[in-house]
């Protein structure tokens, strides 16, 4: 893995860290019915990105049921650091590949780490 795909790989875990905020406050404070969208920030880990996605909080839990799946735009999936899992009308499911996963803490260690 070279350096930009890695920059790449840590990008990705940092919009992560966003949604994950988002989900809190949602689950927390519970502002929204169950089923109502919430909106996410892509995780492409593309630097210029700044799109947002729409899912439920029940549709975000199966994204994160694997901490290497990240939720991106149709069209913003890399094939050189993750392989399509599942496609949505509005969003796509990508899996980090092996090598791509310690930038992002699949590997058991913080993302910051890498």
């Amino acid at each position: 893995m070279d350096a930009h795909e890695a920059r790449l790989a840590t990008n990705e875990a940092l919009y992560r860290e966003v949604n994950e905020r988002i989900h809190e406050v949602s689950e927390t404070l519970r502002v929204l019915p169950d089923g109502e969208l919430l909106e996410f920030q892509c995780e492409c880990g593309q630097p210029e990105c700044d799109s947002v996605l729409s899912m439920s909080a029940a549709e975000y839990e199966h994204v994160r049921a694997d901490n290497d799946r990240f939720a991106v735009l149709p069209g913003h999936e890399d094939g050189e650091i993750e392989r399509v899992m599942e496609r949505t009308d509005g969003y796509v499911i990508v899996d980090k590949r092996p090598e791509a996963e310690p930038y992002v803490g699949a590997d058991g260690k913080p993302a910051s780490g890498a």
